[in-house]
């Protein structure tokens, strides 16, 4: 076995956010990134080159589409008997612990089961028009207000008790005693997925035109139900990585204000 955890994830023209979404979760405890470029046009390859020079990151080139359930079916054939825990999450979403603790250290009182659910934690543009410099983590700190989706979570995995991945979320196991698809809930004191679905006005409007990865439908979600968040509802506590996130970014030799690698540090 090679490691630990992983994370699966899938993305185009994500560079703006890639190294601060790697350097979060190389924080939170994941050891590796298996990453899936469906169609990118920015300059994703470049952002990337530390973390591949690194050895922490794996690209796939992904043009199918809807590429999502494939690309997560690929990752569990292609890294079954290497890893003990699989995390499927996206770009927009980041795992952690609030009681900051390694997520390892939070999967280890579960090893009996083939997976477990991390619940989000849903963010809006916190009054952002368009995109800020800056981190995302600090931008957007405003939840929302609305009862939360019973599809609200993403899985972790034991991929060599994982069939298949049947949605985004769900997934079927090899175990006969499990019959339903959605794994064990792990408690938001333990385990967290904030959520940013939104980011800024700007980029949920071009989010919204476009077809989702895992059914290549268009979105059913309404502009202003997703909008439709509070201040009162700020949920902080993954500020607590901010200062080592910001470090980490540094020492890499990546801008924290616009996530793409300084002049002659690449």
């Amino acid at each position: 076995m090679k490691g630990y955890l992983s994370v699966c994830a899938i993305y185009k023209n994500e560079a703006r956010y890639l190294a601060e979404w790697l350097e979060f979760h190389l924080l939170a405890g994941v050891e590796h990134f298996f990453l899936y470029d469906n169609n990118s046009t920015d300059d994703h390859r470049e952002v990337l080159a530390p973390y591949l020079r690194a050895g922490v990151v794996t690209v796939t080139d992904w043009p199918q589409s809807p590429p999502q359930i494939p690309a997560y079916n690929h990752c569990l054939e292609t890294n079954r008997h290497d890893w003990r825990w699989i995390a499927f999450i996206d770009l927009d979403e980041f795992l952690f612990s609030p009681r900051m603790v390694p997520v390892p250290q939070v999967l280890g009182d579960h090893e009996g089961l083939p997976a477990v659910a991390a619940l989000w934690v849903i963010f809006g543009t916190s009054g952002h028009k368009t995109p800020p410099s800056g981190l995302v983590l600090e931008n957007y700190t405003w939840c929302r207000t609305l009862p939360r989706p019973i599809w609200a979570w993403k899985s972790i995995v034991d991929p060599r008790r994982t069939r298949r991945a049947r949605t985004a979320h769900e997934f079927r196991y090899t175990d006969p005693g499990v019959l339903k698809p959605v794994p064990a809930f792990v408690p938001l004191d333990d385990l967290r997925l904030n959520h940013y679905i939104t980011r800024s006005e700007q980029e949920l409007e071009a989010k919204l035109e476009a077809p989702e990865a895992a059914t290549g439908a268009l979105r059913r979600a309404r502009l202003e139900d997703l909008l439709r968040t509070d201040p009162r509802c700020a949920e902080e506590t993954i500020l607590s990585y901010a200062p080592a996130l910001r470090e980490a970014l540094d020492a890499r030799g990546i801008s924290t204000e616009d996530g793409r690698p300084a002049r002659g540090r690449v």
